[in-house]
Formats: structure tokens, C-alpha cells, sequence
């Protein structure tokens, strides 16, 4: 979490009544919405604590996957800026653990703290989104191979669309919330697995396959729910 002090008391209040009303609208309306899972009993082992891995997705589908996977209490990282200080907020609020930084600011700290938290059992797995706090869009950066790299623990790929959704259009990532009672397809992709070092070479290699899978990912996904626009 980022340094209170640099918060007015009146902005401290703003950010906790956020996170609390957001989260309990957010869930009650995604209650409502139905989940078809592809996920090869992945996202169930790590549940069940029999595995522990690092998860990468694309910016536009983070706010139900704050909702989703809230109960694994995942280390997620997000940006030391004012707007992250209301994502923070609702993360805790959903189960999950903060982490501070992105791969503008803070980002060496965040990954050392994740890596930690994932060390001592604090967290059962750790997110972030592969196309980072201000894209480009559908871009995956590097940063959660390195993490993937420093644990030994595997990348997972998963991405989710519904057949009903608001799209906001005029934000970058075009973030996508389910709509109430709509049908979300969710899918586990490729598992990566990398070696405790790597060549500059071989890290671009890796980072254009995390790109390329989560892209394939999308683009099914978006075909079978009738969202053929996002691009």
C-alpha cells in the first residue's frame, strides 16, 4: 500500500467508501453472471494449494479477475498513482494482496515483494496484467516472466469474454465488464516454465510467446462471444 501520509484524511475516506461500495455492487452483480471454465484443473490445484504459479492477462479483463480469482488471495501488482490507490483498496477488499509499483514506477520493489509473498505462503499465486498500467494494448511486458524466472514457478495464461458486456470504449485497454446474467467463457492457456537465467535474447523470445498465447486467447474467446470489435 502507498504511503498514507501523502493522502489527506478526506482523501483517505474517498478511497475506503470507493472500495466499499464498489466491491459490494461489483459483487452482487457478478453473482449473477454464469462461468463455463476451461481450465484443465489448474485454477482448482491452486486453490487446493497444490499448486502455486503466476498468472498474466490483459488489462481490459482485470476488474472481474479481481472478483474471480479473490478467493486464491493472489499477490497483485498495481501502480503507485492516486488511481491505483482506489484499485488497491478494492483489491484488499476482494480477497486479494496489493502490491505497489508497475513497470513505470517501483517495479524492481513490487516483483521483490511478490516474490516474497509468494516464498512465505502470504499468497498462493501472484497477477499481473501482461500489457502493463498504460499499454500499448494487447503488448505483453516482461515483467511476470522475470517474477515466473525468479521463483521457479510456472506462467499461466488465462484470459475470459462474455457474450454481454459494457466496453469502455474511450479507455485504453477497452476494460470490459460483464454485464448482469451474462454468459462468461473463461479459458487456462499455455503453462511457461523458465530457467533461473536468461539471455536478453531468449527473454524477448519468451516475451513475444506470453504475447502471442494470450492474443490467440483473446481472439477465440471474443469469436465465440460475439465480441468481434475488440482489436
Amino acid at each position: 500500500m502507498a504511503d498514507k501520509k501523502q493522502y489527506s484524511l478526506g482523501q483517505r475516506l474517498g478511497f475506503w467508501l470507493a472500495a466499499l461500495v464498489g466491491s459490494w455492487l461489483l459483487r452482487a452483480l457478478f453473482a449473477t453472471c454464469r462461468v463455463e471454465l476451461q481450465d484443465r484443473g489448474i485454477l482448482a490445484a491452486i486453490k487446493a494449494k497444490r499448486l502455486r504459479a503466476v498468472g498474466a492477462t490483459w488489462h481490459r479483463t482485470a476488474v472481474y479477475f479481481l472478483y474471480y480469482m479473490g478467493q486464491l488471495k493472489p499477490a497483485i501488482m498495481i501502480s503507485r498513482s492516486k488511481d491505483g490507490e482506489y484499485l488497491a483498496r478494492f483489491v484488499e477488499r476482494m480477497g486479494g494482496v496489493p502490491v505497489r509499483g508497475s513497470s513505470l514506477h517501483g517495479g524492481r520493489e513490487a516483483l521483490d515483494e511478490m516474490a516474497q509473498a509468494l516464498k512465505s505462503g502470504r499468497s498462493t499465486c501472484a497477477a499481473t496484467v501482461a500489457d502493463g498500467p498504460r499499454g500499448p494494448r494487447y503488448r505483453a511486458k516482461k515483467g511476470m516472466i522475470v517474477l515466473a524466472r525468479r521463483t521457479g514457478l510456472p506462467l499461466v495464461t488465462i484470459m475470459w469474454s462474455a457474450d454481454r458486456a459494457w466496453v469502455l470504449r474511450k479507455t485504453w485497454d477497452l476494460t470490459m465488464i460483464p454485464k448482469p446474467f451474462a454468459h462468461i467463457k473463461m479459458v487456462v492457456g499455455k503453462m511457461f516454465k523458465y530457467p533461473p537465467t536468461m539471455s536478453p535474447k531468449e527473454t524477448e523470445k519468451a516475451r513475444q510467446e506470453l504475447e502471442d498465447e494470450l492474443n490467440r486467447l483473446r481472439r477465440e474467446l471474443d469469436d465465440m462471444c460475439g465480441q468481434t470489435d475488440l482489436v
